[in-house]
């Protein structure tokens, strides 16, 4: 396979440059942030050693707020403090920002009362739990259980579909599950005393202490190394993961499976990389992305074109998408909810819901099935362990014969995807 990689290793050595020195993107309030040490050596007011903070308790996110207002209101929009959200007789609410979240309706034959929690309808999709703590699915309800929301650039219009239909048991909400959508998460009892949920929780939803660890040692003391802080991209990992070898990225369907960043991550230029030096943290990239982002990807790839796409404007119906960096190398390889069909991305095009975090292009004239592992569980590495993605999920899915990009076939693609940055305008 031949990889736009030469480019991007030459590039990436002024990358980890900029990555170091990020007040060259204005980024050196943040960064100071993190840091566990001042000038001098000596601590700051974090620790990223212990996670229990010295075996602190609890207190809620609410005392959080209560000191920090501005980080409050930008994490009350980030769609990780609403994985899950518990009910009380009526649908989930959501931030008057978040304009695509909601669920209208529980599944068909239910009542609000019969519904506990919400895992996400927030993002891509939403799933419900029943009133005795189990995940309701298709197979044990007999009616479709996933609420996917509208996500335009793939052209999926809010409505029902399945989850699970061959599910003939009750499905536990188990801690493997909650974990990740939860604070405070433990194996032991049953929250709220449903069977179904196997393991407790502080709060539902990842809230401060979820990432920050107890508090309750911080109001006496904030500047005592009190509050966990790890800017390393593995804290972020313990949960945008799946499985436990972080060395394979999982696939199911034809497509990458969702919340595996970083795996992907270990498989790209960036490897090296903090998350943080490109997402500040407790922003919503999906409601507020300008600020969700510190670095583009030109903040540490200054020389780079944008290879003949530079002001282009895509449009498929009502979806509108200024063409960047990203468009081409986080192109939406991954799958939480839906795909687009061939009515919006043609025969040959490939599009999931949530952009890949491998950056690297395959440019030869190979399709998605040369991507995957010959049993199509995971993401194929060459031998320096490095992914990469196929022109079907990076060209294809805008030069289509839908829309309004010339249309281009695998082979064509490859051919012009090989010198793309070399082409003069």
């Amino acid at each position: 396979m031949c990889y736009v990689k030469n480019q991007l290793a030459l590039c990436l050595i002024g990358c980890f440059g900029v990555a170091i020195l990020l007040t060259i993107a204005g980024c050196q309030e943040f960064t100071d942030l993190l840091n566990p040490e001042d000038a001098d050596g000596g601590n700051l007011y974090t620790n990223a050693t212990d996670p229990t903070n010295r075996g602190a308790g609890y207190l809620g996110s609410a005392a959080c707020r209560t000191c920090h207002p501005d980080q409050a209101a930008l994490q009350t929009i980030h769609g990780t403090s609403h994985s899950l959200r518990k009910l009380s007789g009526g649908p989930p609410t959501y931030p008057s920002a978040a304009t695509r979240a909601g669920v209208p309706t529980p599944p068909s034959g239910e009542s609000w009362s019969d519904i506990t929690y919400v895992i996400g309808g927030y993002h891509r999709k939403g799933r419900f739990i029943d009133s005795q703590g189990y995940v309701m699915t298709d197979g044990v309800n007999g009616v479709n259980t996933q609420w996917n929301l509208e996500f335009l650039p793939t052209g999926t219009v809010a409505g029902w579909t399945s989850y699970h239909s061959d599910q003939v048991d009750p499905k536990p909400y188990d801690f493997s599950c909650f974990q990740c959508h939860t604070t405070g998460p433990s194996q032991s009892g049953s929250q709220d005393s449903l069977l179904g949920i196997q393991g407790t929780f502080l709060e539902p939803g990842v809230q401060c202490e979820a990432c920050h660890g107890p508090g309750s040692s911080h109001p006496p003391d904030p500047l005592g190394g009190t509050i966990f802080v790890d800017a390393g991209a593995a804290a972020c990992g313990t949960c945008h993961s799946r499985g436990t070898d972080m060395n394979v990225i999982p696939v199911s369907g034809g497509y990458i499976r969702h919340h595996q960043q970083y795996q992907e991550l270990l498989a790209s230029p960036h490897a090296d990389l903090r998350c943080v030096v490109c997402h500040e943290p407790h922003t919503s990239v999906a409601y507020d992305l300008s600020d969700a982002l510190i670095n583009s990807c030109q903040s540490c790839h200054p020389d780079q074109n944008m290879a003949l796409h530079s002001g282009r404007i895509f449009v498929r119906g009502d979806y509108t998408e200024v063409l960047s960096c990203e468009s081409c190398h986080m192109p939406f390889a991954t799958k939480s909810a839906a795909a687009a069909t061939v009515d919006v991305v043609g025969a040959e095009g490939r599009m999931g819901d949530v952009r890949t975090h491998i950056w690297y292009i395959d440019t030869s004239p190979a399709d998605y099935t040369d991507m995957f592992t010959a049993d199509g569980g995971s993401v194929k590495k060459d031998a320096a362990g490095n992914a990469s993605v196929t022109v079907d999920f990076v060209c294809m899915r805008c030069h289509s014969d839908i829309g309004n990009a010339f249309a281009l076939t695998v082979r064509s693609a490859s051919s012009i995807a090989l010198e793309i940055h070399q082409i003069v305008p």
